[in-house]
């Protein structure tokens, strides 16, 4: 999943693309039909890969025939560009509505420290229970061409500028310790994208729990004592005590 990409176009693709931009916003919104054939091709195409899978496999594991899964989609690169808009037109806008409300209430809701857990936790909780999604996402964006490329990458970048503002307000807390707010927000996304490979639902935690420690690890790591973690600076205090 490329998240540090660049959002930069030309005005003339923007106004390309914002008729289909808005045929799929609003198909992905309020089709729950199509959602559901959305999650379905994306279950096949993380279990065979795209270029092997096909329209017909997608409409049989549906339950619809070939001819109802093109009233939905053109083609098979538009399913997956539609797969990849649903995933994160929803988060950015489950982000800005979440951020949102957190920083209306205040205190300690409103800190940089709580939305932070906020966009990790809604982050797994989208993917935990859609796996193929993120196995998807992370694997085939190199399959899109043109505006269905232009428009996920761009996506892509408001989804990492959420992040990444995040942890500029972390990082510049740290003074003279602070780190790359970049290397912190992409090292965040190589953990949480990474957990495709290893989740148990059957044995690993929450979303809620996972995001909790997850942020946890994350800052420890911004905020160091004598350019240590909090974690390994209580480790050594402690050893030396033993």
């Amino acid at each position: 999943m490329n998240l540090a990409v660049d959002s930069s176009t030309s005005s003339e693709q923007h106004e390309a693309g914002t008729a289909q931009t808005a045929r799929a916003s609003t198909t992905a919104k309020y089709d729950r039909k199509l959602v559901a054939i959305l999650r379905t091709a994306a279950a096949v195409f993380a279990e065979v890969g795209y270029d092997p899978a096909s329209i017909r496999m997608v409409a049989e594991r549906a339950g619809i025939s070939v001819a109802g899964l093109y009233y939905y989609v053109r083609s098979k690169e538009e399913l997956l560009y539609l797969i990849q808009f649903h995933v994160f037109d929803g988060l950015v806008r489950r982000f800005e509505k979440d951020s949102a409300r957190l920083c209306a209430k205040g205190g300690t809701k409103s800190r940089p420290e709580a939305r932070l857990e906020r966009f990790i936790h809604n982050h797994l909780d989208h993917f935990l229970t859609d796996m193929a999604s993120l196995t998807v996402c992370t694997r085939e964006l190199g399959r899109l061409n043109g505006e269905y490329l232009n428009q996920i990458e761009a996506l892509q970048h408001v989804y990492y500028s959420q992040a990444l503002e995040v942890f500029e307000e972390l990082c510049s807390k740290a003074g003279e310790n602070r780190i790359s707010a970049r290397a912190a927000t992409l090292a965040m996304f190589g953990s949480i994208n990474w957990i495709s490979t290893w989740y148990d639902a059957n044995n690993d935690k929450s979303a809620d729990e996972l995001a909790k420690e997850f942020a946890e690890l994350f800052l420890h790591g911004i905020n160091p004592v004598n350019g240590l973690s909090t974690t390994l600076t209580t480790n050594s205090h402690n050893r030396g005590h033993e």
